[in-house]
């Protein structure tokens, strides 16, 4: 129920002026207004003021029992199907805010006790999400999910991960190849190492590739985990490799590699990287889960935006030191999700050919965003 603006209406009503001409000039209005001011009985001013205040209490009275009747009828948050929900992550910097969640008791606060099942890292995923598959809800690149999804997968998004920003993706490569490699067109026929040969390093990098004027083909793609790139790297392997953090700064303090070029600028600038989702039918048949674990995730994300408590996980659950925690760039973990970001990519992965035909995000969202 709305609160009630009538006082606060009587009260602006009170000090109504209508303005109008005022004859003989400034001086002559003035008079007019004085003696009009002298003449007026005093009773009437207290009246006024009196009854501005009491409808004002009145506004006020009636805003707060409204407060306190819609906070009494909001139903609590209906116990999960599933408290022991299990979840599908990866060892990157997306998934930070699930660990903050574990550390900081927000999971249990909405009635779940997830358990945390650690999928490959390298190579095409797919994972089972259906009943008595490896995992009920399971995080991963947005290419990969909508490359599940066009394979026939029935998945629905529950929500948005994390986002790039400046320096928080791109291709490095080794310090002693600066004077060969002086721009992206000197990558033209050289090896370049990903950890997936359909991921979002080959998205990202075809697109960078493009704003140069070059092909996808212009270059030769090798798959390698991500903890082996920047040895591959150094050791010529690869003339390039794509990265993400804290992989990307660790391969700068260990093996000296540098950053040769950003994949979140120009086109793929704030690229939204990363989600959540499950199958269908999960989310029809607990949808308290679905909905818990939504409402847990925003909060997640929102304490995220916390770099100091981003920091202290990350040594958690990825093989990093605190000092390249510290170092290390920082993307974005939006705290709502929005059809529009996700869409983004699917419909760069249908200019790419990655799909054949395009993927509507807005049908595959699980439910509207919970509630702040």
């Amino acid at each position: 129920m709305a609160p009630s603006d009538s006082g606060l209406q009587a009260v602006s009503l009170s000090f109504k002026v209508r303005a109008r001409p005022i004859a003989g000039g400034i001086r002559g209005g003035q008079k007019k207004i004085e003696e009009r001011v002298l003449r007026r009985p005093k009773q009437t001013v207290r009246q006024t003021s009196t009854l501005s205040r009491r409808t004002l209490l009145a506004g006020m009275g009636a805003f707060a029992l409204s407060a306190c009747t819609d906070s009494s009828k909001s139903p609590a948050n209906p116990t999960p199907e599933v408290p022991e929900i299990r979840l599908g992550v990866l060892e990157v910097t997306d998934t930070a805010p699930l660990f903050v969640a574990q550390r900081e008791g927000i999971f249990a606060k909405y009635g779940l006790n997830p358990k945390f099942v650690t999928m490959e890292l390298t190579g095409d995923q797919r994972p089972d999400l259906e009943q008595g598959g490896q995992a009920d809800v399971t995080f991963d690149s947005w290419v990969t999910i909508f490359l599940n999804i066009t394979d026939g997968a029935d998945w629905v998004v529950l929500g948005e991960a994390y986002q790039a920003a400046p320096r928080t993706t791109g291709l490095v490569i080794a310090q002693s190849g600066i004077n060969r490699l002086r721009s992206v067109s000197d990558l033209k026929g050289k090896p370049i190492g990903v950890n997936n040969l359909r991921g979002l390093g080959v998205l990202l990098t075809n697109s960078l590739l493009r704003t140069n004027g070059m092909l996808p083909t212009d270059v030769n793609y090798v798959e390698r985990p991500f903890d082996k790139l920047a040895d591959a790297v150094a050791s010529g392997d690869v003339a390039a490799a794509w990265m993400v953090e804290p992989y990307m700064t660790r391969s700068q303090l260990e093996t000296k590699c540098v950053l040769f070029a950003d994949t979140a600028v120009g086109p793929t600038a704030d690229f939204p990287q990363s989600g959540y989702a499950c199958a269908r039918s999960f989310a029809r048949r607990n949808p308290n889960t679905v909905r818990a674990f939504q409402l847990a995730l925003a909060e997640a994300q929102q304490r995220a935006l916390d770099r100091a408590l981003v920091e202290e996980v990350l040594p958690e659950y990825i093989k990093v030191s605190k000092n390249v925690a510290q170092l290390m760039n920082l993307g974005a973990y939006p705290s709502t999700t929005l059809a529009i970001r996700p869409q983004r990519v699917a419909d760069l992965m249908l200019e790419q050919q990655f799909l054949k035909a395009r993927i509507d995000v807005t049908s595959r969202m699980a439910s509207v965003n919970p509630p702040s």
